[in-house]
């Protein structure tokens, strides 16, 4: 099977090139992607990652472990684990007989909904893939976030409805990760929402859509980018957490995103091989404001430490499209304390090749010249935000909506021989926000939305 699929961006459509996609049954998928000429030339033109220069004629990718078989800022726009398993079970209950690829899952993503700004035209068709606002009615509203969970935990037990199916194939076929979640939109206040579910399976003891909001909620008190979160309660013990798309403008254009992955052109998102200093190294040579950006990502990095966030693999870090083709620190997402860790942390990315994947907070301070700081000012950094999340993660904790108990449990996260190191250290400096406007004179925001 062969196709051959326009790559657009933004609400414009601007051609950005052309993608040809062949599949010999599921094992033997490849693409190729070549820029369009009006796009080499075009005054907002830039390229799609640091990995695919314009001085590239064409771009190719084969299957290959969790990889699908795009050029990497393709593969990034493409459903995770959930969104799969939600459009294979659709296309196999409306009977297809073909072995489903990758291209099924990358054209049955609702366009309105799809991550960051490219899209996808089919030129015999004459409609972008997939444009379910036209066919089968909009993103759905707040007002049916219910619907959404009771759809979502059906298809986690088994035994969805056609409905069901429909619903969620529209709403939640755009968006990556394991865990059950749907696109919705707040209509009063006009923006585009993640609605994250209590899984079928999920302890009530730790109610993980409380815990990822508490993490996002300190993060930001604490002085880091993170997105925006709130909490909505369908029952007590069924919390949904909505996460602000930070890919859309407020007037609801798209922004560019890809992952750390790709920008960083590594083979797998979970790799020895990655690790935060290269991160930093890629950051100066591509950044757009580079040293702001290397002084939050060491913060980030401290926090998840001190947080016990350890599923901070590369497709849990992105990046959006600045100006002239620089790239800019997504706000953090997918940010979740493990309430049961004991002993050592273990990240899925390193923070150097020396110190492998350990969370040590000095073997973090000793490649502090790495993310621009020197070990005294690192210190100081790390030692403030120690003491603001001992003093804050609690009441936070409480204004989520976990009981006592439940924050208790959560305490091995907050409390252990790291945070103990952190709150040890002299306070060489007071840190500031990482991305004060006044520091370096360097242009902050991402680019305009296309």
């Amino acid at each position: 099977m062969a196709r051959k699929i326009s790559v657009r961006i933004g609400e414009e459509g601007i051609e950005v090139g052309t993608l040809w996609f062949d599949a010999q049954g599921t094992h033997r998928q490849s693409s190729s992607f070549a820029y369009a000429q009006s796009w080499l030339e075009h005054p907002r033109g830039f390229a799609l990652s640091p990995a695919m220069p314009f001085s590239q004629p064409r771009f190719f990718a084969t299957r290959s472990g969790r990889n699908p078989a795009f050029p990497l800022p393709i593969a990034d726009t493409c459903p995770d684990s959930w969104g799969q398993r939600v459009i294979r079970r659709y296309l196999n209950a409306s009977g297809t007989s073909s072995p489903i690829t990758d291209l099924d899952f990358l054209v049955n993503v609702d366009d309105s909904t799809r991550i960051g700004a490219l899209r996808f035209f089919d030129p015999d068709q004459g409609t972008y893939l997939r444009d379910y606002d036209q066919q089968q009615g909009r993103i759905p509203p707040l007002l049916r976030l219910a619907d959404l969970a009771a759809a979502a935990r059906a298809i986690e037990n088994g035994h969805e409805t056609s409905d069901e199916l429909a619903l969620l194939r529209r709403a939640a076929g755009s968006l990556g990760g394991a865990r059950p979640k749907s696109s919705v939109l707040d209509e009063e206040r006009g923006e585009l929402l993640i609605a994250k579910f209590t899984g079928a399976r999920e302890d009530a003891d730790h109610p993980v859509e409380r815990a990822e909001a508490m993490a996002l909620l300190l993060a930001r008190r604490v002085g880091l980018t993170a997105s925006k979160v709130r909490i909505m309660d369908l029952s007590p013990n069924e919390p949904v957490a909505l996460l602000t798309r930070f890919d859309r403008t407020p007037d609801g254009k798209r922004l560019m995103f890809i992952s750390a992955q790709s920008f960083l052109d590594a083979e797998e998102a979970e790799s020895d091989d990655n690790t935060y200093t290269t991160i930093a190294d890629a950051i100066r040579e591509n950044g757009q404001s580079p040293s702001k950006m290397n002084r939050e990502l060491f913060e980030r990095v401290a926090y998840s430490i001190l947080i016990s966030n350890d599923d901070d693999h590369l497709k849990n870090h992105g990046f959006l499209g600045g100006t002239n083709g620089r790239w800019l620190l997504s706000p953090m997402f997918d940010v979740n304390p493990n309430p049961h860790r004991s002993g050592e942390l273990y990240l899925k990315t390193a923070i150097s090749e020396v110190s492998g994947p350990v969370g040590d907070l000095d073997a973090l301070m000793d490649v502090a010249p790495y993310f621009g700081l020197d070990k005294d000012e690192a210190a100081g950094r790390i030692h403030h935000m120690a003491e603001q999340i001992t003093a804050q993660w609690r009441g936070i904790a409480r204004s989520v909506g976990m009981t006592e108990q439940q924050a208790r449990n959560y305490r091995p996260a907050f409390e252990h021989d790291q945070s103990t190191r952190a709150l040890a250290l002299d306070r060489a400096s007071e840190p500031g926000h990482s991305f004060d406007p006044e520091d370096d004179d360097e242009p902050n925001d991402p680019s305009p939305g296309m």
